[in-house]
């Protein structure tokens, strides 16, 4: 028999939205599933609109633990072989799981299946393809470009007995931190189709803020990667985001936390042109 699919579905005062991600589960072509709901802590009425759905949901609320609390929550309170993760204000297209399951049945090795991801933007606009990814063993890839979106991943349940859940000290990019972590241990699959959705919320959290690429350094420096990851490809990656991080707080006005972090980029990459020429205007501002 296919394996069931735990589908864990966090949410925060989504009620307005929350149905259509649970429709798209409801008509997948991959019967063998659950829906998980973690409410974290809305105070709108989502648990009301949920009732509907009425057994074919599995509903539970907490205090809000944030994002990466109410998706741990959500694998603990799952009973599948695999879980699949699904943002509320996000849906899938009918066929996703059943795609994604026949290349698990087809390569056992793989920890974790993904997929591209389509995008509708506020104003209705809509983009087909994002993020073009790659299988098998694809940490030095991933290291250098996050291709993985959340709402398109499905996990054997098994890794996270090896690997651990989500990093409950991360507010940002704790998502990122998951996939580097499995695709350190498994090979990974990737289909280059669109089998997700997800809407492209400029209100939402966005990694390339300052606190995201604080929190995006935090886990490129974890003491695995450093030991894994060549150390070119290492030095490059942790320069580009400590140039991204100095150019945040130069614009804030923050000019020697700016500068320190221009200056361990340059330390990094000496050859980083775009950075020496930042760091090149922000030390003749002193004068």
């Amino acid at each position: 028999m296919p394996g069931k699919v735990s589908v864990v579905i966090p949410t925060f005062n989504r009620a307005h939205c929350i149905c259509k991600a649970i429709d798209s589960v409801i008509s997948q072509t991959y019967s063998n599933t659950e829906i998980v709901v973690i409410d974290d802590g809305s105070s709108d009425n989502t648990r009301e609109v949920l009732e509907k759905y009425g057994s074919a949901v599995c509903y539970f609320y907490q205090e809000n633990k944030g994002i990466a609390g109410a998706r741990n929550a959500g694998i603990r309170k799952s009973t599948g072989e695999y879980i699949a993760f699904l943002d509320s204000d996000d849906y899938w297209k009918p066929e996703k799981l059943e795609r994604q399951m026949a290349l698990f049945d087809e390569h056992r090795e793989y920890g974790l299946v993904a997929s591209r991801c389509a995008s509708v933007r506020l104003d209705g606009s809509y983009r087909e393809k994002n993020r073009p990814g790659k299988s098998g063993w694809v940490l030095n890839d991933l290291f250098v470009k996050n291709f993985i979106r959340t709402s398109s991943a499905v996990i054997r349940k098994g890794c996270f007995d090896a690997i651990g859940l989500f990093d409950e000290s991360l507010t940002e990019c704790e998502e990122y931190d998951l996939w580097l972590r499995i695709a350190a241990a498994y090979p990974v699959g990737f289909i280059d189709d669109s089998l997700a959705v997800y809407v492209d919320n400029p209100d939402g959290i966005s990694t390339d803020s300052l606190a995201g690429r604080l929190f995006r350094l935090q886990v490129l420096e974890k003491e695995y990667l450093q030991k894994k990851i060549p150390p070119k490809m290492y030095a490059r990656r942790i320069a580009d985001t400590c140039h991204y991080i100095g150019r945040h707080y130069l614009k804030r006005g923050q000019k020697e936390e700016g500068r320190a972090f221009l200056k361990r980029a340059q330390r990094l990459s000496p050859f980083y042109v775009k950075n020496l020429a930042y760091l090149g205007c922000s030390l003749l501002r002193l004068r």
